[in-house]
């Protein structure tokens, strides 16, 4: 988007002087005009007659600049250390609670893997102690 060479803002009604060429947006250029009556590029006598209103299809406002001074770029800053430190906390938390839950789902799983090792191990103590039973019943036979 082009700025106005009176304001430095950008331009919504843009004209062009026949004299110079140069852009600029129509209040600005006439309130000059009205007070000098001259192009502000190039000192020639001007009038309001001598601009020429440039035709588009649409004009976007550009949003207004907040960082055109160091203490609104030092607030623009601390907010965003603001969001990234809270942002931090909240993932740190997240992840204190995940390594929370892996620790109590590890201690369950090896609780459960103690229990079944305990369980086949009696299943084949029972079924030795069958087999030993049967063997010596068809000894005694």
């Amino acid at each position: 988007m082009a700025l106005c060479a009176l304001t430095g803002k950008p331009i919504t009604t843009p004209v062009v002087s026949k004299k110079s060429g140069g852009l600029f947006e129509k209040a600005a250029i006439e309130e000059y005009i009205s007070q000098n009556n001259q192009d502000p590029l190039n000192g020639e006598s001007l009038s309001e007659e001598d601009l020429i209103e440039v035709q588009t299809s649409r004009t976007v406002p550009a949003k207004p600049s907040t960082s055109d001074s160091i203490p609104s770029l030092l607030q623009i800053f601390q907010s965003e250390y603001d969001a990234l430190a809270l942002e931090s906390f909240e993932l740190k938390k997240q992840i204190l609670e995940a390594k929370k839950e892996l620790s109590s789902t590890l201690y369950y799983h090896d609780a459960a893997v103690k229990v079944a090792a305990t369980l086949m191990t009696e299943r084949d103590e029972a079924l030795a102690a069958i087999q030993r039973a049967n063997a010596n019943g068809n000894s005694t036979t």
